[in-house]
């Protein structure tokens, strides 16, 4: 039988009724357990447990001729300190050695000792710094629920107003889809939120396949083609990125009224929300740099083209990234208001608002008392596409992450 040092080994020692148990280490040869140093007190009994199944010896051989063998145990005779060695080489059974303890072994036991103390401080530690990890991550989740929880609570509450929440939960018969109805069903010049919805959808579908696209190329750009200035274009567009869109929104305003004259709002919005996408190239060409050139290399020998490398052959390997970056420019003309509220203007009819504008103008002044319950509502059902969209495609966006921050 070959030895394989594991905690599956003790020495269970019966003394007086009371059992208890030591670890068997690896010992000298490649087929013995040692334990060193164990304290035996005359009448005790010896016996090896191998996941949690007695076994029994073949032989037992000692240097001191205080021990007997006892129907399958090992009796001691002598009380005193011993060194027991299991020879786990004999064939069916084992050969148990049992030895006075010399200076060299019991400086092996005192070392034992000292790092079965350390395993064990560092075993407690490390369970306690694992109890206290998961506690802080759950208050986090918990924290950071609440707000998430109330609203869906003041969604389902009937007559939800500011100042008539009194308490966390719904007041026993208050219980009501109502607003959730409501805010389909009570259009009016206040209300148009399936018509808000409908077009914060076109906006962000049409912006999400253009800044798709323009992120892409741009990335593919970089990282395949090696062209004059390359580097110098490649950091002046990371600077100008680093610069909020948002303070481009009074001079897109201007540009869309007074230059370029264009009226409907829906388009102002896909394009001032897909124009600089392309600037985000960095993560995507972090991931097309983790794809090996020979791929270009051998689709270029078969007589492929660019165009036909990045479509066909490389943007079907960049599966995680793509869907990074559709989330990425899923989210904002989704949930935007500041921007989108200054690009459409004044012009802007109350049909032709976003989720987010709509929303505010529900709420504003004294609407707050009567549409506060269908506002809440909207907010709702506003969060499950987002949501829902991160849900399906969560591992693709980690995938992206991740490979898109290998090089850059």
């Amino acid at each position: 039988m070959k030895n394989k040092p594991s905690k599956i080994w003790r020495l269970v020692i019966v003394s007086n009724g009371h059992t208890r148990h030591v670890k068997l280490l690896g010992g000298i040869g490649k087929d013995e357990l040692v334990a060193f140093g164990v304290y035996l007190k005359e009448g005790d009994l010896l016996l090896v447990e191998k996941g949690g199944q007695k076994l029994g010896y073949a032989d037992l051989y000692g240097g001191r001729g205080d021990f007997v063998e006892q129907e399958g145990y090992i009796l001691v005779q002598e009380e005193g300190e011993y060194d027991i060695h299991l020879d786990t080489s004999v064939p069916n059974a084992e050969l148990v050695s049992i030895f006075a303890p010399d200076e060299a072994s019991k400086e092996a036991a005192k070392l034992q000792k000292r790092n079965l103390a350390r395993m064990r401080f560092h075993k407690g530690k490390e369970g306690t710094l694992t109890v206290l990890h998961n506690v802080l991550i759950f208050a986090l989740v918990f924290i950071w629920l609440i707000p998430i929880f109330w609203l869906i609570l003041v969604s389902l509450t009937k007559d939800a107003a500011p100042d008539s929440l009194y308490s966390f939960f719904p007041e026993p018969g208050y219980w009501s889809f109502d607003n959730y109805i409501d805010v389909f069903t009570k259009t009016g010049y206040n209300n148009q939120f399936p018509r808000w919805f409908l077009n914060t959808l076109i906006v962000s579908v049409c912006s999400t396949i253009v800044s798709t696209l323009f992120v892409l190329m741009t990335a593919f750009a970089f990282s395949r083609f090696r062209f004059k200035k390359r580097k110098g274009l490649m950091n002046l567009s990371m600077v100008i990125a680093l610069f909020p869109g948002m303070l481009t929104m009074f001079v897109s305003y201007e540009l869309f009224q007074y230059v370029f004259k264009l009226e409907a709002p829906l388009i102002r919005l896909i394009i001032a929300y897909s124009a600089g996408a392309g600037l985000g190239y960095l993560v995507a060409k972090g991931f097309f740099d983790t794809i090996p050139l020979e791929i270009d290399e051998a689709a270029r020998i078969d007589g492929a083209s660019k165009a036909r490398i990045f479509f066909q052959i490389l943007v079907p390997l960049s599966k995680p990234i793509i869907v990074y970056t559709i989330i990425t420019s899923f989210m904002s003309p989704w949930v935007d208001f500041v921007f989108a509220n200054i690009i459409e203007g004044n012009g802007a009819t109350v049909y032709d608002y976003t989720v987010a504008m709509g929303l505010i103008k529900m709420i504003d002044g004294d609407l707050i008392y009567s549409n506060f319950g269908m506002y809440i509502a909207g907010s709702v059902i506003v969060a499950i596409p987002l949501s829902v969209l991160f849900i399906i495609f969560q591992r693709y966006y980690v995938g992206g992450v991740t490979g898109g921050a290998v090089k850059g």
